[in-house]
C-alpha cells in the first residue's frame, strides 16, 4: 500500500482502487482498503486524518499490520477507482500541534534530562508528558526558547536511517520499533522516532503556548496550544480580559489587581452581612416564646448564610426541649433549613418530613438539614404533631 502522506504531506486529493470492503460486525460500518491512500491513520497517539472518499465522511482511519482501514457507513465495491479527499485544515493544524510538541519535548529533554513517556493529539487536545517535574520558570523558559526556534524558520527533516546508521544514532522514541525507522530532525533541537506528518519549517507551526501543567504519575503533564490554536485560544482570554476590564473599569493590565480588591470588598461585605444576620436572629430569638411555654422552637427567615442558621439552631438547642429549627428562604422559591434537638431523635423527624411534605434532607440523629417547597403552615403543622 503507498503511503501518499509520505510522499507528499500537503497532498489532500487522491485517487485509488478499492482492494477490499468488509461489513463489520455491527453492520453499520465498513472496512475498506484501498491501494494507495493519503489518509493518516490514528497512529503515534495522534488522532486519524478527517475527509471523504466518493464523498462519503470517513468516519475512522486505522492501521494494522501496516495495512490503513477506512472506515465508512456504505460499501465501496472492491477493483473501482474512488475519489479521496483529506481534510487540509485538520492536517495542518495537526502538524502544527505534532511538530511544536517534538520541540517543547526536544528542549525538556535536553535541558532536563526528561523523556516524553506520553502524548496525545485530537482535536480538542494536547498533551504532554515527562517523566520530572518542572517548575513555572522553567516552563517559561522552555516556552520561550521553543519560540526562539520557530523565529529561526529550521528545517524539520525526515530521514529513514539504515540499521546501522540507526545504531549510531542518538535519537529520542518512546517505543520499541521493528522494521523500517522514520527519523524526524529538528537540527540543534530534537531528533526523534516519529511516524506522523509534519510541517516543512519551524516557522510554519506560528507560536507554542504552553497552556497548563499538573502532576502525573510522578512526572507532569503539559497542555500546549500551537498555531492557529494558540491564536484561537489568545483571542478567547482576549475577549474574557476586556469584558472584565469595562466591568471593572480597569485598564486591562491592572485587572488583577481591582479582582483582588473587589474580592477584599466582597469578605469585608460580607463579614458586616453575618454580623446583621446574627444580630437579626438573635432578635427573631428573642421573640419566641420562652421555653416554659412550649416545647419546639421555630424560626422563619429570609435566605440567610448557612453558618449562622447553624449556630441559630445550636442556641437553641440549649433552651428548648423540642425541636429547634430555622428555615431560610420563601414560599416561592422554597426553604433549605436545619433542624436540632437534644433530646429528640432528628432522623425521626426527617422521615416524616420526606413523607408529609416531600423533603429533600439528612442528617443524624442531634441534627438534619435540606430543603423543601412548602408553606410556612404546613410545616408548623409537622411541629404539633
Amino acid at each position: 500500500m503507498r503511503k501518499l502522506f509520505y510522499e507528499n504531506i500537503n497532498l489532500t486529493d487522491f485517487t485509488a482502487t478499492v482492494v477490499s470492503c468488509e461489513a463489520m460486525e455491527d453492520g453499520k460500518q465498513y472496512r475498506i482498503l484501498l491501494d494507495a491512500t493519503a489518509f493518516f491513520p490514528e497512529e503515534g497517539g495522534q488522532s486519524a486524518d478527517k475527509g471523504t472518499l466518493n464523498e462519503l465522511p470517513v468516519l475512522d482511519v486505522q492501521i494494522k499490520d501496516d495495512l490503513i482501514y477506512h472506515y465508512l457507513e456504505q460499501p465501496l465495491e472492491p477493483g473501482t477507482t474512488v475519489t479521496g479527499h483529506v481534510d487540509g485544515e485538520q492536517r495542518f493544524d495537526f502538524m502544527q500541534q505534532h511538530s511544536g510538541e517534538h520541540i517543547v519535548s526536544g528542549l525538556v529533554h535536553n535541558r532536563f534530562g526528561y523523556n516524553n513517556v506520553g502524548f496525545h493529539l485530537s482535536n480538542n487536545e494536547v498533551t504532554l508528558d515527562f517523566n520530572g517535574e518542572l517548575t513555572p520558570e522553567q516552563l517559561k523558559e522552555i516556552e520561550l526558547k521553543a519560540n526562539e526556534i520557530i523565529y529561526q524558520n529550521l528545517p524539520v527533516e525526515i530521514s529513514y536511517p539504515s540499521k546501522e546508521e540507526l545504531a549510531a544514532l542518538s535519537y529520542r522514541s518512546k517505543i520499541e520499533i521493528e522494521g523500517q525507522v522514520r527519523i524526524v530532525t529538528i537540527p540543534g533541537v530534537d531528533v526523534c522516532a516519529c511516524c506522523a506528518p509534519h510541517v516543512a519549517h519551524t516557522g510554519e507551526i506560528g507560536m507554542i503556548k504552553i497552556t497548563n501543567c499538573q502532576s502525573h504519575r510522578g512526572g507532569v503533564r503539559l497542555n500546549i496550544l500551537c498555531g492557529a490554536r494558540a491564536l484561537a485560544d489568545y483571542n478567547k482570554k482576549q475577549d474574557s480580559v476586556t469584558a472584565i476590564s469595562v466591568a471593572l473599569s480597569a485598564k486591562q493590565d491592572l485587572i488583577a489587581d481591582a479582582v483582588l480588591k473587589l474580592k477584599e470588598d466582597m469578605l469585608r461585605q460580607q463579614e458586616r452581612i453575618n454580623t446583621l444576620q446574627a444580630q437579626l436572629l438573635n432578635f427573631r430569638v428573642s421573640t419566641l416564646p420562652a421555653p416554659s411555654e412550649c416545647e419546639n422552637a421555630i424560626l422563619f427567615v429570609d435566605k440567610m448564610d448557612t453558618i449562622a442558621i447553624r449556630n441559630t439552631v445550636n442556641q437553641l438547642a440549649e433552651n428548648y426541649t423540642g425541636y429547634c429549627g430555622v428555615f431560610s428562604g420563601d414560599e416561592e422559591t422554597g426553604y433549605s433549613f436545619i433542624v436540632g434537638s437534644k433530646s429528640k431523635d432528628c432522623k425521626e423527624l426527617a422521615q416524616i418530613l420526606r413523607t408529609e411534605l416531600g423533603a429533600k434532607c439528612g442528617g443524624n440523629t442531634p441534627m438534619i438539614q435540606g430543603s423543601v417547597n412548602a408553606t410556612q403552615n404546613k410545616i408548623q403543622t409537622i411541629f404539633s404533631l
